[in-house]
């Protein structure tokens, strides 16, 4: 099986609403939501690659540890209380988005993982961007024994350099997939509050149905929670997510120097997509189960 050797698209870069970007995004909303009602439905083909759950017990404890003496964040007794799978990753998510803001990082760290990451952000304060966001995330989610990943939401237009980063958390007591974002403080619920995937967020859009965007606790005066964040929000997901990438790996270090030999990389694209001038071959499937390691 081939490695990715590159993933071009939103390694630095994630607009905002304060940006240039809110305009073209709003205005180009219904233009997206027909994108993603128009294209081909997913299918079952055969892949080529599996999800692995290579999550390094020796580092998951250096994490709690860590956290514990330099961030006043204990891991031990969240995995250990009574709280349900999605309290405890708001928890999580709350603690990293109140201690590191959303910027573009003013360096390159070769070392991309939780404690060079929140050592970075005590040391430039302004923060870092959405994809840096969901990495120590995961990290400190998977630390805490919640299963999770960092996916990328991309859109169809391949002119159209900016896309998000977000973590989907493995809901046991419900066995499904929720969305969180720590970098844009949200998450998105059914009619019933019940947080939903991206996958479900998608169908939403393709149903004809508004987003029930919600804002993390303590940030109900973010921009976001304001009626203009909200109808940002709705453009922005009808736009980014067309197609999606990301590691087939439970684990650490997956964008450090230390990646595991065993991940890959894969993408979840729409039958007849090409997806090649910004994803750099790995493995591409439109079977929507096997990208989202359902059985």
């Amino acid at each position: 099986m081939k490695r990715i050797v590159q993933f071009v698209i939103c390694i630095s870069v994630m607009l905002c609403a304060a940006c240039s970007s809110l305009d073209y995004v709003v205005k180009d909303k219904t233009q997206n939501i027909a994108k993603l009602q128009t294209c081909a439905d997913y299918n079952s083909e055969p892949v080529n690659f599996e999800i692995k759950h290579l999550v390094d017990e020796k580092q998951s404890a250096i994490i709690r540890k860590y956290f514990k003496e330099n961030a006043g964040l204990d891991l031990d007794a969240l995995a250990s209380s009574n709280k349900t799978t999605w309290e405890k990753a708001v928890e999580l998510a709350v603690f990293v988005a109140k201690n590191i803001p959303h910027d573009n990082q003013k360096e390159w760290l070769d070392d991309r993982c939780a404690i060079p990451l929140w050592e970075y952000s005590r040391r430039v304060t302004t923060g870092f961007n959405c994809r840096w966001h969901s990495i120590i995330l995961s990290e400190l989610m998977l630390s805490a024994g919640i299963k999770n990943r960092f996916i990328t939401c991309l859109p169809e237009d391949k002119d159209d350099g900016d896309c998000h980063v977000v973590n989907v958390v493995w809901l046991t007591e419900l066995n499904k997939w929720a969305m969180i974002d720590s970098d844009m403080v949200e998450y998105v619920v059914d009619e019933n509050e019940v947080p939903l995937s991206l996958s479900e967020m998608r169908d939403e859009i393709i149903a004809g149905r508004e987003l029930n965007v919600r804002v993390l606790p303590g940030f109900e005066d973010s921009w976001v929670a304001q009626e203009s964040g909200i109808k940002y929000m709705q453009a922005y997901w009808a736009k980014n997510l067309y197609w999606f990438a990301a590691h087939t790996t439970y684990g650490f270090n997956l964008e450090g120097t230390n990646r595991p030999s065993q991940d890959l990389y894969s993408a979840l694209i729409p039958p007849g997509y090409d997806c090649s001038a910004m994803y750099d071959k790995g493995h591409e499937t439109s079977n929507k189960n096997a990208f989202w390691d359902i059985k």
